[in-house]
C-alpha cells in the first residue's frame, strides 16, 4: 500500500476519495454482519464497485467531451494579436541583424 500511494501520490487520493466516502456510508448504514472480517470484505467490495462506477462515468464524460466538434483556427477566426505579440515587420519597426 505504501508503494501505491508513493507512486501515484495525491492523484490516487483525489480519484478514490468520493468512492471511498460513498462506500463508507453504505457500509455504516446497511452492513451488520457481526463479524469484522465480513464487514471489511463487504466494505472493500463496495468501494471497488463505487470506484468502478465512478471511473466509467468519468471516462464516459471525457469521451463525450472529445466528440464535440472542434472549430479549426483559420485566418478568419484567429484571435487578433496585440502589439506585444506582433512580429517586428508587422509593427513597422526596422529589422536588425
Amino acid at each position: 500500500m505504501y508503494l501505491v500511494t508513493k507512486s501515484r501520490g495525491l492523484q490516487l487520493a483525489t480519484q478514490e476519495t468520493p468512492s471511498a466516502i460513498c462506500a463508507l456510508f453504505v457500509a455504516e448504514t446497511f452492513y451488520r454482519f457481526h463479524s469484522f472480517t465480513l464487514e471489511c470484505a463487504a466494505f472493500l467490495a463496495t468501494w471497488y464497485g463505487f470506484s468502478w462506477l465512478l471511473n466509467k462515468a468519468w471516462r464516459f464524460g471525457l469521451r463525450r467531451r472529445d466528440e464535440l466538434p472542434r472549430v479549426p483556427v483559420t485566418p478568419v477566426n484567429r484571435p487578433k494579436e496585440g502589439r506585444a505579440e506582433a512580429r517586428p515587420s508587422e509593427m513597422g519597426g526596422f529589422r536588425r541583424g
